[in-house]
Order: C-alpha cells, then structure tokens, then sequence
C-alpha cells in the first residue's frame, strides 16, 4: 500500500526513520576532502528527509531541531552544522555500483554529497530551518533508488566513529545476501572508504602497513558495529604467503544489540568541545578540530593532556593547547580504555571501545534517568538546594562554556543536563561499584 509523502514545508522527524540508501552511495571514497562522522550522519539524515518529503522540486527542507535527531543544541552547535553543510558541498566522492573491478555494466561517477545548502531563521515564529539540494545527476538515485540497503538512523546515532558507520552500512547491504559475505577487495581498496580520507592524504606509515589499517580503523569499527546495532561482523583476511593481501567481511543478524540504545540518541558530544576549551583552545578552534577529527582521538588526546596537566612529578607543561593538537595529529595519545582510570565521572562519561567501559556508560545513562526521577518527586525547594549546591560544588571545574550555558539556559542545555545528573547520582548513591555493575547486567539481562 503506498503510504503518502511528506511536503516539503512539513516537518519531518529523521531521528526514528529507516532509510534507504542506495548502493552507489555506500561505499563512497573521497578524493578531496575528509568524510567525517558528522558528515556521513548528517548526509543520512538529509537523505531521510528527502526521501519523506514530496518529490516535486528540487529543494528540501527540515527544521534544524529534526536535523540534529531532535536534540537541544545552542547556537555553537549550529556553527558545527554549518561547517559540515560547507564540507558536504565541498568533499568530491566516487559513486559506484560495483567494486573496485571493472566489470561490464558497473556504473562510475564523481560528485559532492549536496549540491547547495542554506540555514534560515523564520521571523515569526524563530525557527530555525535547513534547505539543501542534491546535484541533478545523482538525485534520482539517491531518493528512489532500485538497489539500496536499510539503515537504522538510531543505530547510526550510536556509532562513535566515522568507520563504523561506514562498515555498519556495507554490511547491512550484505545481511540478506544468502552467503552472508561482503565484497571481497584489496585492503588498500577498503582504507579510504572506512578511514574517510583520501589516499594522498593519508600518511606513508598508513598507506603501507596494513597492521596499522588494522589497529587504528579495523578493529575498533568492527568492535564498535557489534557492541551497538543488530548485526555481528567478522573479519576475513585472506593471504597471499604471509602477507594480507584481500579482505571481506562475514555479517549476521542478532535479534537485539549488545548494548541498550538511547533512546534519544545525540549526534554531538559537546563535552568534548568544552573541554579542549577548558584545557586552553578557543571555542571556535574547539569546533574546528571537533569537527575535523574522530571523536574517540579527540577523548584520548583529551585525556593524554589532562593527565599530563596534573601530573606532579614531570615537569609543568608549556602549553596544554599545543600538547593537545600534537597528540591529536599525530595520534600518539593511548586509547582512552587503554589509560588508568581513577574512578571517577570522567571514566564514567567517556565511552571506550572496551566492554567495561562501554557498560559504565550505559550504567551512567540510566543512573542519570533514575537522577532525574528523584529530582522531578521533590518539591521546588528541595530542587533550588540541589542547583544551587551544584553551582557551588561542580559548575567551577567544568569550564567556561558550560559555566555560560548554565547561566543562560539551566538545565535547558543538553551538556548542562547531562552534567548536572551525573553529579546528582554521585551525590546520591556514590561512584558506581563493581557489584553495580554486576547487578545492573543482570538486570539488563532478565528484561532482554
């Protein structure tokens, strides 16, 4: 039965869609220009909206809110948008309907992901809208196309890195193949597809050794696809001598996740940006970088410098900004899981690829929806104390720019919110324990 569309000046909600997204437009590799993790969500979720709204015309448009998976951002956010909308008219990408292999009746293009974007505010009522076009020559296909994979936008909104969103929805397309078995390429073919970055781009060490592929895109995608969506994947490495010479991937279908998803997922993590600001870096540079890099390089540069700030037996450090984008460009900072935790929130707030960690940050999710339950029984005044008390006790040590939004929005702001739980459930019932952990898996357990 055909369902009806959308029109254009409706508002569409992408955040709960499935989209369909053409094969071509898949495994995407760049040649000018980095294919970040926002750019590859933001891209689906302009395909979502387009594919829900009324095919006449050649503009689309959704409000900047549904944009974003209808969460709170501020006007910082927003410049995030706009970075990403300027990349996506700007990063050339090749379209393919085949492999790397030239076979007859493969399809080849060149284009940018949009063709044009704009960000209007209505004067009357203050909304904030998003119009955006695709080029002429790839719209069809990319709105009504006859090969496509199903992707889950919730199951995107969880993946942390730019390659496992991009291995999530290559495997996807083979979940319903009858061998269960992807394309099987050269590993070079696959680096820039699941790194986002050009080959003359990429450093020599990358380019050459595929044990660094491997530690830096492979496993962590992979571990990452498995802990948060619906299906499993395996590695396939096949050898020429000793050497990896091709490899493909083995996917199947689980009925659930590992982990428990958020129901009102985030695209940003605007924690991070507040803490480059608070370790040195202007705001506008925070977003930049933030914009330009992984997010899970950024927490382990993050922690890297922070722990090297309060360190007492080396020597002071000269410049935290610098330490910072050193470690970040070059990527010598260890993974997040891989550093000392001392227990406390920032353990609890930043996500790692290990299981242990990912757990605390499911525990902390739900200790902070459990936070809000007993803040909302009490009465106002009792709910004034604890702001107030937070004000006094932990607003000062989380930087300026949450400081800013406190001041401005309460806990309207999404990152003050969050913030504001977290410190609510450590006052409440203490700094989670093994033995809490435990009793929650259990819990997860019996109500799966």
């Amino acid at each position: 039965m055909a369902t009806k569309r959308a029109k254009k000046t409706d508002v569409v909600s992408p955040s709960s869609a499935e989209l369909r997204k053409a094969v071509e437009a898949i495994a995407i590799q760049p040649k000018s220009g980095k294919i970040t993790l926002l750019t590859r969500k933001l891209f689906n979720v302009l395909l979502a909206v387009a594919q829900q709204a009324d095919e006449s015309g050649d503009t689309y448009r959704a409000l900047l809110s549904d944009i974003v998976a209808n969460s709170a951002f501020d006007s910082n956010d927003t410049a995030l948008v706009k970075e990403h909308l300027r990349r996506m008219v700007s990063v050339q990408v090749e379209w393919s309907s085949g492999t790397s292999s030239q076979k007859p009746g493969r399809k080849w293009g060149i284009s940018t992901l949009i063709a044009d974007a704009e960000i209007l505010e209505d004067p009357t009522t203050r909304r904030v809208w998003v119009e955006f076009s695709f080029a002429p020559k790839i719209k069809k296909k990319l709105l009504d196309p006859v090969q496509y994979a199903r992707l889950s936008l919730q199951f995107q909104s969880q993946l942390r890195s730019s390659a496992g969103l991009a291995l999530y929805e290559i495997c996807v397309r083979y979940l319903t193949n009858p061998s269960h078995l992807t394309m099987r390429e050269t590993w070079e073919w696959w680096r820039p597809i699941l790194s986002g970055t050009p080959d003359t781009e990429a450093g020599d060490e990358a380019k050459r050794e595929y044990k660094y592929f491997k530690r830096d895109y492979l496993r962590p995608a992979i571990a990452e696809v498995n802990a948060v969506t619906n299906i499993f994947v395996e590695l396939i490495e096949h050898r020429e001598g000793r050497r990896v010479a091709e490899i493909q991937f083995r996917v199947t279908e689980r009925k659930q996740p590992m982990l428990a998803l958020d129901e009102h997922p985030n695209v940003f993590d605007s924690t991070l940006v507040d803490r480059m600001v608070k370790i040195g870096i202007p705001l506008k540079e925070a977003q930049t970088l933030y914009a330009d890099s992984e997010e899970n390089r950024i927490r382990a540069a993050l922690q890297m410098t922070e722990q090297r700030m309060r360190s007492t037996s080396l020597p002071p450090v000269r410049s935290a900004p610098a330490l910072f984008k050193d470690a970040l460009k070059k990527g010598y900072a260890p993974p997040v899981e891989a550093l000392p935790s001392g227990g406390g929130k920032a353990a609890i707030a930043a996500p790692a690829d290990d299981l242990k960690a990912r757990l605390l940050g499911e525990y902390s999710a739900y200790r902070r929806k459990e936070a809000r339950e007993l803040y909302d029984e009490q009465g106002e005044s009792e709910r004034e104390i604890a702001r107030q008390s937070f004000e006094e006790a932990e607003l000062p040590g989380l930087g300026t720019h949450m400081r800013d939004d406190w001041r401005r929005r309460g806990l309207d702001s999404k990152i003050v919110e969050t913030a504001f739980f977290d410190w609510l459930a450590r006052k409440t019932w203490g700094e989670p324990t093994d033995g809490d952990l435990l009793a929650f898996t259990l819990s997860q357990s019996r109500a799966a």
